[in-house]
């Protein structure tokens, strides 16, 4: 796409704007929207957005084994350390937890008495769910800023043998609907383990299954992994295909779903990864996975790029060009900390809009 010069302000072809704009933190993107429409239309552009940078999104870690709480860092700043967010703007912060995230948006809640928010904290806004009809055992937050401006949240209110009730809200209708579904697999089976994609909900099931919950026609199915689960295993999307990363402790294997078949993409040796840190004659990899020192993290959603989790050090892996990188060190305590999940989400005006 290519953009011809217009009336925008400051006398600069469209071309050129993008070219700044593209540059800047994405908090100013989004104070630019309010210059004038044509600046608010040009930011909204997918072509400009497809050009903004991925939001390394939020890290939750614990301090220690001991600590059980679990306290969000968001954001890398220049020298590659993480700054805390202030939620202090955020009326129900200090009774609510973090529950879940996806692209963008977190969902917080409160027990007592019972309460949803989703709250956008790049724009800081938030907005209040009304209560479903069954207490929840476990809510999902699912959004994906791409496709939609709306966003849903699952929460698994019973279980069955091989199923399950579930309410499902959705931020288009403002309303909750409750659903009964068989998955295909044992309910014991299913992991805490999911990964929100396409409009499907996938759940990893052991020893060797992913669950399908199907949010748009709320129907199940069932895919094979191609192999079980011995330590570890990770669903995520990149490239607009699902992938699964599979740990045994000794290799990191990345697998690729494509049509109803998984392909074999990459083999990285775990050992040659605590090499690379400096640990390999420290502890064994086996332990290192059993001491949280050693976790994959992440798919990029557009490269070829995993993130992994090594002793402290938020790590890039370049699939291709078999590359490691240092995103960021988590500071003094980073002997102590146990990274357990990251997110990165695309920049989209959906993201922006979702909340307004």
């Amino acid at each position: 796409m290519s953009y011809h010069t217009e009336t925008n302000g400051i006398g600069l072809t469209d071309d050129l704007l993008i070219e700044i704009l593209t540059k800047l933190p994405l908090k100013c993107i989004y104070r630019n929207k309010c210059v004038s429409r044509s600046w608010r239309r040009l930011i909204a552009d997918r072509y400009v957005a497809a050009r903004l940078p991925l939001i390394l999104s939020g890290v939750f870690y614990r301090c220690g084994p001991g600590d059980l709480k679990l306290e969000p860092r968001y954001g890398c700043n220049s020298n590659g350390s993480f700054h805390e967010t202030d939620f202090s703007y955020l009326p129900f912060y200090h009774n609510s937890s973090i529950i879940d995230c996806s692209n963008g948006l977190l969902l917080f809640y409160r027990s007592i008495p019972s309460a949803f928010h989703v709250c956008n904290p790049t724009t800081k806004t938030w907005a209040a769910l009304p209560n479903p009809r069954g207490k929840s055992q476990l809510s999902i937050l699912a959004f994906d800023a791409y496709k939609s401006p709306y966003y849903k949240v699952v929460c698994f209110s019973g279980w069955q043998a091989q199923g399950g009730q579930l309410e499902v809200f959705s931020s288009e209708t403002g309303q909750w609907v409750e659903h009964s579904l068989n998955w295909g697999l044992d309910t014991n089976n299913l992991s805490a383990s999911m990964h929100y994609f396409d409009g499907v909900l996938y759940v990893l099931a052991l020893p060797g299954h992913v669950a399908c919950i199907d949010l748009e026609k709320m129907c199940c199915s069932v895919i094979e992994l191609p192999e079980d689960m011995k330590h570890d295993a990770s669903l995520g999307n990149s490239g607009g295909f699902l992938h699964c990363a599979i740990n045994d402790a000794n290799e990191l294997r990345i697998w690729v779903l494509k049509g109803m078949k998984w392909v074999l993409k990459n083999r990285v040796s775990v050992s040659g990864i605590l090499k690379w840190n400096g640990h390999s004659r420290e502890m064994s990899s086996t332990a290192f996975l059993h001491h949280g020192q050693f976790n994959f993290l992440a798919f990029h959603p557009k490269e070829e790029v995993v993130y992994l989790w090594v002793m402290g050090k938020l790590m890039s892996y370049d699939l291709c060009k078999k590359r490691f990188g240092l995103v960021c060190e988590m500071g003094t305590e980073k002997e102590k900390v146990q990274v357990i999940q990251i997110w990165l989400f695309p920049y989209s005006d959906n993201v922006s809009n979702c909340l307004a």
